[in-house]
């Protein structure tokens, strides 16, 4: 790949310098471009032709196999699997997941970690997302990165980065990875979705929903449930008596992330109305926000957000639901 592709990038890229380090950690928002920057900086140290941290040619055979996800100098690790495997080059970020990256999984990679490499003169580990290394992985893994082989690179990507072990941040050359303003993110998700979206507005919200964040904001502008959803509970919630049971019923089909999104949201520009009387996101939908506003006080948004913030923290517990959702729209603010 050419970091070309992701304009953003050149930044960090640039600060990690010419030569790679023993140990870096990529950090940053989700749907970032993290994998992409950790895989262009693994294929370009394993890359044939260059000599130091620059754009891989992508002809020569060690490319080729990095391409084709097979080369023997490459490692991925990730919570998609407990076994460490091979680089699959996926230019996203990789999903939030239950699974951590065991201890079992790190060790799997002790005879990599001292065999001299196959090609060239570097070996490459990615680990993903770094932050779900439990409590002995990291040990493990500090132990290799405290006195690694002089081919041997590890790239930490990780969204939080302070759940990592504090000794093991220590070790790392951290990179920032930022979101583009939102006018570059406009322009890169138009080039990318290449007039799909006949909506500007609809690229804007997902835009401003994510953060700026490129690779997020094409997911959510591909997500007709989250516009669909949206939908349907800003229309239930702007009634004159709104409804809890329907509410519950509709969002109990709902992925809790998107539920999290459009609630997140919508609280925030019900405030947001209270003090300037504009809005950040739903600037479509400004007539059904002031009806659900009324008369009521931020303090009773407040309110609400920090009973709907303890429900996502049962969320994914196997109780009911529909219960947990209707006791949560039932302490909805009313006049």
């Amino acid at each position: 790949m050419q970091l070309t592709d992701y304009p953003w990038l050149t930044e960090p890229k640039n600060s990690v310098g010419k030569i790679l380090p023993p140990a870096l950690l990529i950090h940053g928002v989700e749907g970032i471009g993290k994998r992409a920057l950790a895989n262009y900086l693994a294929q370009s140290v394993l890359c044939e032709e260059t000599s130091s941290v620059n754009d891989p040619c992508g002809k020569c055979p060690s490319c080729a196999l990095f391409t084709a996800d097979t080369h023997p100098d490459f490692k991925l690790l990730t919570n998609d699997d407990e076994d460490a495997s091979s680089s699959g080059n996926d230019l996203g970020d990789t999903k939030k997941s239950k699974h951590i990256i065991s201890v079992k999984a790190v060790r799997s990679l002790g005879t990599f970690c001292v065999t001299k490499p196959h090609r060239g003169h570097a070996k490459v580990i990615v680990i993903d997302p770094a932050e779900h290394l439990n409590q002995s992985a990291s040990n493990a893994l500090l132990k290799n990165v405290e006195e690694p082989a002089e081919f041997l690179h590890f790239i930490l990507v990780a969204k939080h980065k302070e759940r990592l072990l504090p000794t093991l941040l220590s070790r790392c050359l951290k990179v920032n990875v930022r979101p583009p303003d939102a006018q570059e993110a406009f322009r890169w998700v138009a080039t990318q979705i290449d007039g799909q979206c006949k909506d500007p507005y609809r690229q804007e919200l997902s835009i401003a929903l994510s953060g700026n964040a490129p690779l997020s904001s094409i997911r959510v502008i591909a997500d007709e449930d989250f516009f669909s959803n949206r939908e349907s509970i800003l229309s239930l919630l702007s009634q004159n008596q709104i409804d809890p049971f329907a509410l519950a019923t509709l969002c109990e089909k709902i992925e809790v992330p998107t539920l999290q999104r459009i609630i997140y949201a919508l609280l925030h520009d019900l405030m947001f109305l209270n003090i300037q009387q504009d809005v950040a996101f739903h600037e479509d939908k400004k007539t059904e926000l002031g009806r659900i506003k009324r008369s009521l006080s931020n303090k009773a948004f407040s309110r609400w957000l920090s009973l709907f913030n303890d429900y996502l923290k049962s969320a994914s517990h196997p109780l009911n639901r529909r219960l947990a959702l209707e006791a949560l729209f039932l302490k909805w603010p009313q006049t």
